[in-house]
């Protein structure tokens, strides 16, 4: 009796076998295939269920854990997704309904989706070994590591994606834009030339390349290039703010005023690019002798940023500017102009001019004598007398220059008058030297008595 149940068992067990492998063989496979088909259609949700009832019944079926991850990924719900991926992985066994590559290139991307940069990593890693030709696993590796700030490793990768891709403008972009970045400018403008070239839409691109132009000191290309990177609205701005810049450093000033008077009808109101545009604006302005609209676009600056570079510095250079119109008419006077009132300070201040010579429109240099003594045959002795209308700061090599054409011209003393500052270095140069200095606020009393 015994050996009978024994019989029956076995063969009960043999016939689970036997179905189980008829189910695997026939079956299953049958019902996966409908479910793929469920899958495509978009009806993920009843795919998800049917799967994982049949995961529940075999666990080891690794076309059904990828059905499953394929059904989870379509779903929008990557977490499901890429942990079906990795038990797809864990089987290691591939064929023509399982793609080691599509399946490793997904879970990568989905890993990128959810900012697991190192496992993304990992998974381009391989897939550039398993894929070698396939430059966009190089181009995401270089596009990865740049974004991680590790550029210099980001070079090889997008050298590789290039060279097995000419034709992918974004390998030759962000190459030329870590080119740029550190100074190589030669290598920086022809990868954004190759990447013009691929696509000549890629307005990032001419923009980048006016600045390696730049860079370079091409103004004129570059304002081609800067001019054809406006048609990007998001680069309007940028590009009217460098453009006006090529006029700056052209000393070109009422055109880089143009530009930047351009770029402020598109720029958000507070923007780091509007006072960027208004402080440029000014410098242009102030070169100009304009003192009155810069010091309006530098308060406008502080208003928003009083932190922002050195307005406060400027401000407080023109204070006596902002409260008095004589400096004021001082500065902004015309050649002729500031010619005649130097004449008429030095003039007040009891000097006879025997010469003056015009040495820019920002500086004049006088020669004048000066009674000695109250007697009419005291000696007369020569003077050398500067007027700048500047706000740089007189630096020593000016002053020893100066003083080193005292002897020729028989000059005893040296009196220089400036609206700007003096270097600490030149102060102390000065004190031991016959040289007088007078500052803003002396100008200013010198101003009222004419």
């Amino acid at each position: 009796m015994i050996f009978t149940y024994i019989l029956v068992f076995l063969f009960c067990i043999i016939l689970a076998i036997i179905i189980l492998y008829l189910l695997s063989i026939y079956v299953f496979p049958k019902q996966l295939d409908e479910l793929k088909t469920m899958i495509e259609a978009g009806q993920t949700r009843l795919a998800i269920k049917k799967l994982t009832e049949m995961l529940e019944k075999d666990d080891r079926n690794p076309y059904a854990h990828f059905l499953l991850a394929e059904a989870y990924k379509s779903e929008g719900n990557p977490q499901y997704a890429v942990l079906e991926y990795r038990q797809v992985l864990k089987f290691g066994r591939f064929d023509d309904k399982i793609n080691e590559i599509y399946v490793r290139t997904t879970l990568a991307n989905l890993y990128k989706e959810r900012k697991s940069f190192e496992e993304a990593r990992n998974e381009y890693m391989l897939l550039t070994r398993l894929d070698p030709a396939n430059y966009e696993n190089f181009y995401e590796l270089g596009l990865m590591m740049y974004n991680m700030g590790q550029a210099e490793k980001a070079i090889s990768y997008f050298k590789k994606s290039a060279s097995l891709n000419m034709k992918h403008d974004m390998s030759f972009f962000y190459l030329g834009q870590i080119y740029y970045k550190n100074g190589v400018s030669a290598d920086a403008k022809q990868c954004f030339l190759n990447t013009i070239k691929i696509d000549p839409a890629n307005y990032q691109a001419h923009y980048y390349l006016g600045l390696v132009l730049r860079q370079m000191g091409d103004f004129e290309w570059a304002l081609k290039e800067f001019e054809i990177a406006m048609k990007s609205d998001e680069l309007k701005v940028k590009s009217l703010l460098a453009r006006g810049s090529c006029f700056m450093e052209k000393s070109q000033f009422p055109k880089a005023v143009m530009e930047f008077e351009r770029g402020l009808k598109f720029a958000k109101k507070g923007s780091d690019t509007e006072l960027s545009l208004r402080y440029f604006m000014a410098e242009c302005q102030e070169k100009m002798r304009d003192v009155h609209s810069a010091i309006i676009n530098w308060e406008k600056i502080v208003e928003v940023n009083p932190k922002f570079r050195d307005v406060q510095q400027k401000l407080g250079t023109y204070a006596e500017f902002r409260q008095d119109d004589r400096i004021k008419d001082f500065m902004i006077a015309g050649l002729a102009q500031f010619e005649h009132m130097t004449r008429k300070v030095i003039s007040g201040m009891n000097y006879n001019i025997t010469d003056i010579e015009i040495i820019s429109d920002t500086e004049i240099e006088i020669t004048a004598t000066e009674n000695e003594g109250k007697w009419r045959n005291t000696r007369q002795s020569n003077r050398i007398i500067r007027i700048l209308r500047t706000t740089e700061t007189l630096q020593e090599s000016y002053f020893r220059k100066l003083h080193e054409s005292m002897k020729p011209r028989n000059a005893t003393r040296i009196l220089v008058i400036t609206t700007g500052d003096i270097s600490p270095k030149a102060q102390e140069f000065v004190n031991t030297r016959p040289i007088d200095i007078k500052g803003k606020a002396e100008l200013v009393e010198l101003l009222k008595r004419i």
